[in-house]
C-alpha cells in the first residue's frame, strides 16, 4: 500500500467476492461504511476494508504473517 500506513493488500478469487463481504460483515467488530461496493471496519483493532471487486486491504499491521493471519481469522 502506498503512504506512511503498513498495510497489506490481497486479491479474492472473484467468484466468491460478494460471499466474503458477507462473512466480513458478521465478524467485523465495528461496522464504519457498509456499501454495496465496500465493507470498512474494526477487526482486533485493524481497518479492514472488503471490496466487492475481491480485494481486501488491513492497515496498521507489523508484518505479512499479521496481515495472513488476520485474513485467515475474518474469512475462514
Amino acid at each position: 500500500m502506498c503512504g506512511d500506513e503498513k498495510g497489506y493488500v490481497a486479491i479474492l478469487n472473484p467468484k466468491l467476492a460478494e460471499e466474503s463481504m458477507e462473512i466480513a460483515k458478521k465478524k467485523l467488530e465495528k461496522i464504519v461504511l457498509n456499501s454495496r461496493l465496500i465493507v470498512r471496519g474494526y477487526y482486533k483493532d485493524k481497518l479492514i476494508s472488503v471490496y466487492k471487486n475481491g480485494r481486501i486491504t488491513v492497515k496498521d499491521v507489523n508484518n505479512r504473517q499479521e496481515a495472513q493471519k488476520i485474513f485467515e481469522d475474518l474469512l475462514l
